[in-house]
Order: structure tokens, then sequence, then C-alpha cells
């Protein structure tokens, strides 16, 4: 594995030991991944915050070991946890290949599953047999196949380059390659030949005497698809991607994409800006110098002495002013002078008034589609701000009030449209997904950088740095080891509300 990668089972250790340190009352409220215990007091008198937090983790560490004394290994793509040990019970959440998670009881056999069902920390039954190994001590391999929940994006990720890209099962030889090669060549003279249906039929090696698929091959993937990584291995000094899912990519093929650095702001005391608004320039902004012709009418013109605000740079919002029809902001630049600044060069993201019966610790979000702004929220407390790509006209983001009702470390989306136009896309494991309508999520998008502005195919993106914040801060928390949870009634898990306005 490369050293990109080498550091990761250790990271995730840190993790695990921080988040359980790290438990805030809101995390223990409904819809969080732990037991009873919410009313033990945050900090014991003489603690220090640091001496808490390494105490609750203590005594986290030693519930597992009391209650949840065995150990999982995830060893297939996904399983469902069900909230009883039946096939047909409801699913409240999913693991992931490469997840360790606690579990207690010997498994026992029950309807399609012969290996046994087991109860897992926190709650939920898997099918052993479904791939779970069960042990009486931690899996020595397999974490590095596990999502890092550290870093702005959990995995690595990568554009499909080339037209027809072979996703194997396995390493392939050389040989294979070859004859990979030689099949998507044909395949594809066929297809921008106007011979679809004999392109297809190629491809379902139905075509007497032409190269059909190799079966080695798992699938073809179309140029501007995306896949996401856990590792590169190296076959006779060849590179591949080796995807989540177990499958093999020449990395020649493909181009990593790490996504834009920007990130919101938190509020408060010792946040980035003590409270709303907060305001950045969506656009490069030139700041603006009023004055009165002879006439008496206002002129408006660029000011000469300052330089353009950057895109995506904050600002420091004052108010808004009316200048004769048009609408600007006023802003303080940094040498301490206000300058005014033109509507639609800023997004402000300005406080609103919490959802009927919002608890004081329940947090929540408000998406502001005419400012393209996110606000998270804590009660009445605005906690977290920053700027989002909404959809564009045609894939309107939904306006009202909704719920978290399924979460993800990351989730795979696609449209694959009527043809080949613009509109066709796929997504491996898009990032700290939340679907709170449908289909419809708030996720990190680490493929466009217009925060900001309208971009989606009705999505709400933020930027990875800002989806994994607001993952982390709202309902429901993620268990360890899960790869994601259902709000469903009777699952346990409680979401978070979303309200999303004009």
């Amino acid at each position: 594995m490369p050293s990109r990668h080498a550091g990761l089972a250790l990271a995730l250790v840190v993790l695990v030991s921080a988040a359980l340190a790290g438990l805030t009352a809101w995390l223990r409220a409904p819809g969080g991944g732990e037991e009873a215990g919410a009313d033990e007091p945050a900090t014991l008198p003489g603690e220090t915050p640091e001496e808490a937090e390494a105490r609750r983790a203590r005594e986290h560490a030693a519930m597992l070991d009391r209650d949840w004394p065995r150990h999982g290994l995830v060893t297939r793509t996904q399983l469902n946890v069900r909230a009883e040990p039946n096939p047909d019970s409801l699913v409240i959440g999913w693991l992931r290949v490469g997840a360790h998670v606690r579990a207690r009881g010997t498994p026992t056999p029950g309807p399609d599953c012969a290996s046994g069902w087991i109860e897992i920390h926190p709650r939920g039954h898997v099918c052993t047999g479904s791939g779970l190994e069960i042990g009486d001590a931690p899996p020595e391999a397999g974490r590095e196949m596990a999502p890092d929940l550290t870093s702005a994006l959990p995995y690595h990720y990568y554009f499909v380059t080339e037209p027809q890209t072979p996703e194997w099962f396995q390493l392939p030889s050389r040989e294979d390659q070859r004859n990979a090669v030689a099949h998507t060549t044909r395949y594809l003279e066929l297809l921008n030949g106007g011979e679809p249906r004999r392109a297809e039929r190629l491809r379902a090696g139905g075509l007497a005497d032409e190269p059909g698929p190799p079966r080695e091959v798992a699938r073809f993937l179309d140029h501007g698809f995306f896949v996401a990584s856990n590792g590169v291995e190296v076959r006779s000094r060849r590179r591949f991607v080796r995807t989540v899912r177990g499958m093999y990519i020449k990395e020649a093929s493909l181009e990593e994409r790490t996504g834009h650095s920007f990130h919101g702001v938190e509020l408060g005391p010792e946040g980035e800006a003590a409270a709303l608004p907060v305001a950045w320039a969506i656009r490069a902004a030139r700041p603006l110098v009023t004055s009165t012709r002879a006439d008496g009418t206002l002129r408006v013109t660029d000011d000469e002495a300052h330089e353009a605000i950057e895109r995506l740079a904050r600002v420091e919002w004052l108010r808004r002013e009316r200048l004769g029809d048009q609408s600007y902001h006023v802003v303080r630049l940094p040498d301490g002078s206000e300058r005014h600044v033109r509507d639609w060069f800023l997004a402000v993201a300005e406080a609103r008034e919490p959802p009927a019966g919002v608890g004081e610790e329940e947090p929540w979000v408000h998406v502001d589609l005419s400012s393209q702004t996110l606000v998270v929220y804590r009660g009445p407390t605005p906690i977290y701000a920053t700027l989002v790509s909404s959809g564009v006209e045609g894939h309107d983001t939904p306006e009202g009030e909704f719920t978290i009702h399924r979460k993800f470390v990351s989730d795979t989306m696609a449209d694959p449209g009527s043809d080949l136009g613009d509109d066709r896309y796929r997504i491996e494991d898009v990032p700290w997904t939340q679907y709170f309508e449908g289909s419809i999520a708030l996720h990190g998008a680490f493929w466009h950088a217009q925060y900001g502005i309208v971009h989606s195919h009705g999505c709400v993106n933020l930027s990875p740095a800002d989806a994994r914040w607001v993952f982390l801060h709202t309902w429901p928390e993620i268990p360890e080891g899960w790869h994601g949870v259902s709000t469903e009634r009777g699952t346990g898990f409680t979401g978070s509300r979303v309200v999303v306005t004009r």
C-alpha cells in the first residue's frame, strides 16, 4: 500500500478515541448512537475538560469490553443492520467492508441465516453469513479498507478520463489488458459508427468472430464518472487503483480529485466569527465609491484605490442600502473604510428563528436558496455558517421543512440519463451524504467549487470540509463502525430538521 495510506489505521484509532472522548450532550440526545447515561455530568468537580474527555473515553471502552465483548469484521461490500434477527425486519443501518463493530452473544440461527444472527453495538442484528466475521479479539486486518473519518474526504476520489475504462475483478495480466483494449476499441467503433445495437451485442458477447468482453472485467466505466478508492496496488510495475468495492482500475486512466479547500466559519465566542450575519464574495467584487454629478444625480463607480475582493473571500458586512433603483451591500474593507458592493456579488448568511418545537440543544439546518447559504443551529443559536450550491433551474431544490431520513458516510449517486448528453453522471461514494427529501441530500461536492452559486441536480452541495462538519454536528449520530443509518420509525434514530427557504 502506498505511503499516503500508511497512517490510515493509526489515524482511525486516534479518531475513535477522540470521538468517544468528545461526546457532548447533543450526541447523547435522541438520535445519538449511545446508550442511556446522558444524565452524567460533563465534568466532575476538579476535572479539566481534557481530564473529563479522557475519563469518558476510559468509561466507554470499559463498557464495550463488559457489555459488548465480541468483535466483528465486515468482509463484504455492504451489509444491512436489521432491527430484529429476521431478514424481513426493518433495516436500521448499514455496514461497509473493513469496518470493525462490537457485538455480544453467540450467533443464533434463524430465518435465511443458518450461520446465525448476532446483536451489534449499539443496537440491531446482522446475519454473520452475509459477511461479518465474529471473534473474541480485535481483527488484525481490514481497517485499511475503512473510510478516513478524520479528513475532509473519507476516500480518495478519481475522475475517469478515458471512454469505456475497464474495472477489473482482480489485478489483470498484460494479456488481460490487451484483450480489453481490443474489445473496447471495437465497441467504440460500432457505437460511434451509428451501430449502437451491434455495439451492445458485442458487449454481451453475441457477435461471432468479434472480441467479446474479457470475463475478468466487472464493468466498463464511461468518461466523466467518478470512483472512490482506499488504496493503490502494483502488478508487474503497473499501478492500479483499488476501489472501495475491491475492484481495480488502471491508474493512468484516472485523475485524482481532492476538492476545493473552501470552508465556512464556526460561530460563537471561540469561533471565527462572533455571530451572524456572515458574508462572502461569490464573484470577484470591485469596491464602489459614490459621488454626486453636477445635475444632482448619484454616480457609482469602481474604487480604483482598492483591489477587487476575491471570490470566496469573507467580507465584513455592515448593511444593505438602496441607491437609486439598485440594491447594494455596504462592507468595511481591511483599512477600515466603508464601500458599496453590487448586490449579486455577495452572499450573506443571516439569522432565522428556529422551527416550532426545536429543543434548546437540538441541532437543525437552515438552507437559504436566495443567498445560497447554510447555517447550522443548536436550538436558537447559530453555530456554523457557509456557502452551498443548490439545484439549477429544472432541478430545483425543494422548499419546506424536512427531516434527515438517511445518513451515510458515503453513498453512490448516478443518473444514467436518456442519452449520452451532459446530464449523465455517476459519482461513487459521494461523501457525507444526508438525505432529507427523497433522493435530495446535503452532501460534499469535490468535483466543483461553485459554492454560493446554483450548480446541482437538486441536492445541496457543500465543500468537503463543510459537508463533514455538518455531518458530524447533526442527528443522527453514526455509531462506531457503521457506514449509515435510517431514521424511519422503529429504527431508534432521530434525524435533524432541515429548513429550506427562499
